[in-house]
């Protein structure tokens, strides 16, 4: 394969470019970085010192990826690492972790679309898709599967659990359930994420999902009384609900009323 580097760009020299790359006009690939097999970046794009792309990954038009943390008085950090085949729209911009030796994460075969923002230390699950001009604050993960709207203002430390689709326009400051769909404003849990989960293939039982959910939200018991009736149940959806309960920091996104 191979690899086509536009005279205008800039590759720093300890930075690693494999096999089948292609660097648009103007591009910036700094010390460290590495640009997997396959990689396309476009003029004006951005790969910051020590990040790094897998296979086939595409940036869009001036994103940049890996920039310093938005934290008051940083001058290090750590880096920001993409799977393979992910998708990265135009200006949209990842920042590094704050950590030294920490990442921010882009999982396989996601897309963040033009314009979005997703700050320094995010997990973005596989496969997970975040529409345009989404803005992600610090330490948000996002879950395999999950569907973020375009413009929608994501508070820090806030977790969206698998499958689960978030409306646009909207402010997200609590934690959303796997499978689920959280809609309105302010915003709220407004049930199963059927159509999502239908259109992957990598999704659980849809009828397991809901009844899990109809336990934990539709049948009037408090959280502690709730996630004690999932104990008791022997299903997995039931076990991965429970896991994502005990982990949130946020507290969860609850129905109207």
């Amino acid at each position: 394969m191979t690899t086509e580097i536009d005279p205008r760009a800039v590759v720093d020299p300890t930075a690693r470019l494999d096999p089948g790359c292609r660097l648009g006009p103007f591009c910036i690939v700094e010390a460290g970085a590495g640009i997997g097999e396959g990689c396309e970046l476009e003029p004006f794009s951005r790969v910051c010192r020590n990040s790094s792309l897998g296979p086939g990954v595409r940036v869009g038009q001036g994103a940049v990826i890996g920039g310093l943390a938005q934290v008051t008085g940083l001058v290090d950090g750590g880096n920001c690492q993409v799977g393979e085949n992910a998708r990265i729209g135009e200006y949209a911009t990842i920042h590094a972790s704050k950590l030294p030796g920490g990442s921010t994460i882009l999982g396989s075969g996601a897309m963040l679309m033009a314009y979005a923002h997703v700050g320094h230390d995010c997990a973005i699950g596989d496969g997970a898709i975040v529409a345009n001009a989404a803005q992600l604050g610090g330490h948000v993960e996002l879950e395999r599967g999950v569907f973020l709207g375009g413009g929608t203002l994501v508070h820090q430390f806030v977790r969206v659990g698998e499958f689960a689709f978030v409306a646009g326009g909207i402010r997200l400051d609590r934690d959303v359930a796997p499978w689920s769909r959280a809609m309105g404003e302010p915003p709220r849990w407004a049930g199963l994420n059927l159509v999502g989960m239908r259109r992957s293939p990598q999704a659980p039982d849809a009828n397991q999902a809901s009844r899990s959910l109809r336990t934990l939200f539709r049948q009037g018991f408090a959280l502690g009384d709730a996630v004690l009736r999932l104990t008791d149940s022997d299903t997995p959806t039931d076990a991965i609900l429970i896991a994502f309960v005990e982990r949130s920091r946020r507290g969860l996104l609850r129905p109207k009323g």
